[in-house]
């Protein structure tokens, strides 16, 4: 994980006071718990690219010769991956 759980929480915090500053955010709940869910979104969609990273390391070592004997550039190969896997899964990168 690229962002430690207090930065995300930093990150959040700023994003609700903005929001509350230009009057966009209506609160159904505490401010409390809209911090803790908005905390616990962010946190899932880093874990859920952290795990497709592991996954696109784990089928570039499955072709690892192949990357080499054709001399592959490895970190674009693992964008390319990273991209294609992630738009089959709908997510945003």
């Amino acid at each position: 994980m690229k962002l430690t759980k207090e930065q995300v929480e930093k990150i959040t915090g700023l994003i609700l006071d903005d929001l509350k500053k230009k009057n966009l955010i209506v609160f159904k709940a505490g401010e409390a718990v809209v911090l803790k869910k908005m905390t616990d979104v962010f946190m899932a969609d880093l874990k859920a690219e952290d795990d497709l990273e592991k996954e696109v390391e784990t089928i570039l070592k499955t072709h690892s010769e192949a990357i080499d004997s054709r001399r592959l550039d490895y970190r674009k190969m693992f964008h390319m991956i990273k991209q294609k896997l992630a738009r089959e899964r709908g997510m945003v990168l």
